[in-house]
């Protein structure tokens, strides 16, 4: 059973790749709006400097899960894991919430927020950020669950073997 569930792990987490990828180009097209397609001006870009931290964490995660459970180490990492995700979910959804206050504020023509003197228009790019961090953010709570799963999975006994006693 525990193979199966580290198979499961894994999948999920290059499945995961998709919302990262969503998020990733929604990110990386704001990025040349902000900087003007010119990288000299790399600096106005303080306003998503974390969420650039964040997309790369996030490959990281999935990378990091995907070499533990090919390496059959997810019972001893599993914690570990468990709390890279957490704090990727944690930012994920602080960021989301950042962008949808702020599609709000550009659909409702408010002229208060940074993203306007941006000039064309950002709202696909923020859509597509929002989106893209929304979905991974669940995905995340979802890999969570099957890592927690397969952590906890004991091993399999050999047949004769007696079940060890329960110590306090």
């Amino acid at each position: 059973m525990s193979k199966g569930i580290n198979i499961a792990v894994i999948l999920a987490a290059v499945a995961g790749i998709a919302p990262w990828a969503v998020y990733l180009g929604g990110l990386a097209k704001m990025t040349d709006i902000l900087t003007d397609f010119h990288w000299s001006q790399a600096m106005k870009q303080v306003t998503i400097m974390l969420e650039w931290y964040i997309v790369s964490s996030q490959l990281v995660n999935l990378v990091i899960i995907i070499i533990v459970g090919l390496a059959n180490g997810l019972r001893r990492a599993h914690s570990l894991l468990n709390m890279f995700l957490a704090v990727a979910s944690a930012l994920l959804i602080l960021k989301a919430t950042v962008r949808v206050q702020e599609i709000n504020a550009l659909r409702d023509d408010y002229d208060n927020i940074p993203l306007t003197e941006l000039g064309g228009n950002p709202l696909p790019y923020l859509r597509a950020m929002a989106a893209g961090q929304i979905a991974t953010a669940t995905w995340n709570f979802f890999l969570a669950i099957l890592i927690g799963f397969a952590g906890t999975v004991a091993p399999k006994r050999p047949e004769g073997q007696p079940q060890p006693a329960m110590t306090a």
